[in-house]
């Protein structure tokens, strides 16, 4: 008989993309204070020492050494140190299908315990500076990230139905995202007619390509305007925008403020 559990394992390793970004180490005092906090990844904080508060208008959590605490991506919370805090914490994204986070159903900050020997495992980590500590800080973030995803078993499962049967449209349209790709120019790429593909899409889906496209595009641009330098014309080069202006636009269009408003009141938190 096949083992569910075990097909379910191997579908999650082969098929979950996991992107980590703003991986640190570091302490922090009572600078470290930030309202009203929100971005489109996930973040992971460890405390190894010290204290700090996590709140928004549902929660208030005190973080404390020995536990992991998770922040779902789009979820809103301010955070206060009033004296110490020696934190170790990374962003990531998990996806199956592109642009949707397997942690996008949750609306709740997570803590989960970490044992003194996992701690003392991962200082040994950080202070290190050969290549096989960084290989094993590497799984080590990827077995946290496996822990908090694991849960979503059903979610998981219709993704992947999803992913397998679009897998050739996801790649396409995610190796050519840039402002100027059309809908009839992916159809003709994987070979079917744009109505019927497009029926079969929005019925699985809830979505139609184009607006899918639209979504990764915008996705895009915020991932580029929190985790890179460049500037916002560089930007709207990049993925093949008409002008900067036009790539204003569109993303005031989808988002609600300019790209520049968007980058100065989302700056990464440290």
């Amino acid at each position: 008989m096949l083992n569910h559990n075990f097909r379910l394992l191997t579908d999650l390793f082969n098929y979950t993309t996991i992107r980590a970004s703003h991986i640190f180490h570091c302490s922090v005092g009572s600078e470290w204070q930030f309202n009203d906090y929100c971005h489109n990844f996930n973040r992971i904080y460890v405390v190894l020492d010290g204290s700090a508060k996590l709140f928004n208008d549902t929660e208030n959590i005190t973080m404390l050494p020995n536990n992991i605490y998770i922040i779902p991506a789009n979820h809103t919370y301010s955070c206060r140190c009033d004296e110490y805090m020696e934190k170790f914490f990374f962003h990531f994204t998990a996806t199956i299908i592109p642009q949707q986070d397997l942690l996008s159903d949750i609306n709740r900050i997570i803590t989960l315990p970490i044992s003194d020997d996992e701690i003392l495992s991962l200082r040994e980590i950080l202070y290190s500076e050969n290549i096989k500590s960084a290989l094993l800080l590497q799984n080590c973030v990827r077995s946290l990230i496996l822990q908090i995803i694991e849960p979503s078993a059903d979610k998981i499962e219709r993704d992947i139905a999803v992913y397998l049967k679009y897998k050739k449209l996801y790649k396409y349209i995610e190796d050519n995202l840039y402002a100027d790709i059309s809908v009839a120019e992916v159809c003709r790429h994987i070979g079917f007619s744009q109505t019927y593909i497009g029926q079969k899409f929005k019925a699985d889906t809830g979505s139609t390509i184009k607006q899918y496209i639209t979504s990764a595009i915008v996705e895009r641009l915020r991932y580029l305007l929190l985790v890179t330098t460049l500037s916002i014309g560089d930007i709207s080069k990049e993925l093949h925008f008409d002008s900067e202006s036009y790539c204003s636009k569109f993303f005031k269009k989808h988002v609600g403020i300019s790209p520049s408003e968007y980058r100065n009141i989302h700056k990464v938190a440290m």
